[in-house]
């Protein structure tokens, strides 16, 4: 007999909600869940989903399906960002492309000569290419970088939105990125990045005493070797210890991003396979007062399983775990 010859398994939020219901008896085994059932279930699933993320629920695996590379680019002389869609300013992403100027440009002008409107050399394999609507950065003479958001499809040239403030010279790089980093609950590295692509590792401070007792000059401009880390309600706030003076140098930080959202049931439950099991036996626990079931050991058995294997994935390979406890 053959075997599936598949390994894509995967669940929906309405698929966990309708185990849950199941395994606390609140639907019978083939039944249609109620419409009420539901919208309690799927509102609980989130809550579940948001404590699941980064390492707050004490898991030993590092939730690698989490991770995301972010870039950070800098501004001339601002020592503080907020990381997230949220921020009006926020100027980081997965994924980012660079050119350059390939002819001066003066100050008022909207369409910009570039050397090309692809790259294949910041994540080699891959090519980022620029398109209508993506956020641009072109580096001015004046040391800034001036924001705008790209209007039509570049070719050789490319059309901003908003007008250059000053001049900037061919050869001066261009920066463009299609969509806003998240707010991330956990940091796990941080380098600064030069325009060479060679890289120095940063200092990473998430206790503000930490930061406050051991950087001694945190207001001199230059070149950034720590940073503060405080993830906020809907961003995350980086704080340098200089205010850079190079915008060609940007900050490239692994982090863990945040467990998505479950808008509607018909929504794919974005965790690997392994932690299906125990995001369905959460869920009946969660749920289980709301419609006055009895929650049995053989359950929470059940649940305890489930919820040890899935934080075991992808665990740090130490003889000893350390969890903090603050």
């Amino acid at each position: 007999m053959a075997t599936s010859g598949s390994w894509d398994y995967s669940l929906t939020a309405a698929n966990i909600i309708s185990v849950a219901l199941e395994n606390i008896g609140a639907t019978p085994i083939g039944a249609t869940d109620r419409a009420s059932y539901v919208t309690l279930c799927l509102r609980r699933l989130n809550m579940i989903a948001k404590q699941f993320q980064g390492t707050a629920d004490g898991s030993q695996g590092i939730k690698v399906h989490t991770r995301q590379r972010v870039t950070m680019f800098l501004e001339k002389g601002q020592q503080t960002y907020l990381i997230g869609p949220a921020s009006t300013d926020s100027k980081a992403s997965t994924q980012y492309g660079r050119t350059t100027i390939s002819a001066n440009e003066a100050a008022g002008q909207t369409t910009i000569s570039i050397t090309s409107n692809t790259d294949t050399t910041t994540y080699p394999g891959t090519t980022v290419t620029m398109t209508a609507s993506d956020v641009i950065g072109i580096v001015l003479d004046t040391g800034a970088i001036h924001w705008s958001t790209i209007s039509g499809t570049p070719s050789t040239t490319a059309t901003i939105v908003d007008a250059l403030p000053s001049a900037a010279a061919s050869g001066n790089y261009v920066y463009w990125f299609t969509s806003k980093a998240q707010r991330f609950p956990v940091i796990e590295s941080a380098f600064l990045r030069y325009s060479s692509m060679t890289d120095t590792p940063m200092d990473i401070y998430t206790q503000s005493q930490q930061y406050d007792l051991g950087v001694s000059a945190k207001q001199s401009d230059g070149t950034p070797t720590c940073m503060l880390v405080e993830p906020l309600r809907l961003s995350t706030r980086i704080t340098l210890d200089r205010q850079p003076t190079d915008v060609t140098q940007m900050i490239v930080m692994t982090v863990l991003y945040p467990a998505e959202d479950y808008d509607t049931t018909s929504d794919d439950i974005a965790f690997p396979q392994e932690w299906l099991r125990a995001l369905a036996w959460s869920l009946s626990k969660e749920v289980a007062p709301a419609f006055t079931r009895q929650w049995t050991p053989e359950m929470e058995a059940n649940r305890i399983e489930a919820i040890s294997i899935a934080r075991g994935i992808n665990a740090e390979n130490s003889v000893l775990y350390f969890q903090s406890a603050r």
